[in-house]
């Protein structure tokens, strides 16, 4: 039976594996993931899985939120963990983090094997301060 993770500031093997499974149901489901990678909110001390769509232009964060609920529900008997809306914010490509990981995957930087699956602890990404990232793609 499936059941909500707890969220804190380690990022766990939990952690990534639901995310990892989510991804996975999203694309099954014709969501479009461009982007998706955990990012750590540094002054609420919790990750946040950011996924971006070209979707959440078009018909907005609320339809895509309603997928990854849908998602959740029909989880109960797949995934071991599922992600709390909570702890996941719905973005298009506009978000300055995902223009930032873009950025990079169009310049010289980039190399599909170490920006896939990689974590990234305290740098810069364009000239954007983060204190942990995780990234599970760039499309």
């Amino acid at each position: 039976m499936a059941k909500e993770l707890f969220i804190t500031k380690e990022l766990s093997q939990d952690m990534l594996l639901a995310g990892e499974a989510l991804i996975k149901h999203l694309e099954e489901k014709s969501s479009k993931v461009q982007a998706a990678f955990w990012l750590l909110d540094a002054e609420k001390e919790i990750w946040m899985l950011i996924i971006a769509s070209p979707i959440v232009a078009k018909t907005g964060a609320r339809d895509y939120y309603k997928r990854i609920n849908e998602i959740n529900e029909k989880s109960d008997s797949i995934e071991k963990n599922i992600i709390s809306l909570h702890n996941i914010e719905v973005v298009d490509n506009d978000n300055r983090f995902v223009k930032a990981l873009l950025h990079v995957r169009d310049s010289c930087l980039w190399n599909d094997k170490y920006w896939i699956n990689t974590r990234l602890g305290e740098n810069f990404l364009d000239n954007i301060y983060f204190e942990d990232m995780y990234i599970y793609r760039m499309n």
